[in-house]
């Protein structure tokens, strides 16, 4: 459903919104959705006509991608693209084509990775995630280059800072899963948040990503409370040698 709301111009919030009866998380193949007309759309095209440079939403300098797929046991692949922002500026919803090819078949699929998150802060690092449903070739090569995002407007303030306290991750003895506890609370105690999302970025040894978890704090938030919890993030290759965990808080709408 967020590949969706991205691709419309709106927000997952206001999709979800818009279709109460289904659930975000198991849609099939057939679905219907209702998409809410929005006054200003967005088409998620290689070009915009904005008052930035072209290349500031096309040029793929400013992402460094890393692409990590994965087998699973139904037969389709799932891909994380780890995606670098080498600006020096936030980028809001990055995308990345991967294309799954077959070694010895015809098989060829492309399809768009989405970030979990909204927001990719300069310098920082995110895996963006698609899954290829099966049947997917044995052998199969896979490779990633930026599609999308846009850049994020001065003095935006959408987003709110905040941080992360008594963070304690425990990961299991064979390395298949991670367990993360903490709290989350706002920089500016006075401030209200909309929404609170938590993404938990499992890697193995030497930097590969093998699994993500994204939680989202209950609703209604309270104001000036820390927010307890509590998140498992499962391997879907290598064992996990460590977790990062990063935060969104969005603002209320004006």
């Amino acid at each position: 459903m967020f590949g969706i709301a991205l691709r419309y111009g709106i927000s997952l919030e206001a999709l979800k919104t818009a279709n109460p009866d289904v659930n975000p998380y198991f849609m099939g193949v057939g679905t219907q959705l209702m998409i809410p007309i929005t006054p200003t759309p967005m088409v998620a095209t290689p070009t915009l006509q904005t008052s930035q440079p072209t290349a500031t939403v096309t040029s793929t300098a400013v992402l460094s991608l890393q692409t990590d797929c994965y087998r699973d046991a139904a037969g389709g692949v799932i891909c994380f693209v780890l995606a670098q922002n080498l600006s020096e500026k936030p980028i809001e919803n990055p995308t990345a084509l991967v294309t799954l090819s077959g070694v010895s078949t015809e098989y060829s699929q492309t399809q768009t990775a989405n970030l979990p998150l909204n927001l990719l802060p300069a310098g920082a690092s995110l895996p963006l995630v698609t899954y290829f449903q099966p049947p997917t070739p044995e052998h199969y090569t896979a490779m990633a280059q930026a599609d999308f995002w846009l850049p994020v407007p001065e003095e935006d303030t959408r987003y709110l800072e905040a941080f992360l306290e008594d963070l304690q991750t425990e990961i299991s003895v064979d390395g298949r899963f991670a367990k993360i506890n903490g709290q989350v609370a706002l920089v500016d105690p006075t401030q209200q948040a909309s929404s609170i999302w938590l993404l938990a970025t499992a890697f193995t040894q030497d930097g590969r990503v093998t699994g993500i978890r994204r939680w989202e704090a209950p609703q209604p938030i309270p104001a000036g409370q820390s927010i307890p919890f509590s998140i498992t993030v499962y391997s879907m290759g290598p064992v996990i040698a460590r977790v990062e965990v990063s935060t969104e808080v969005r603002a209320p709408l004006e």
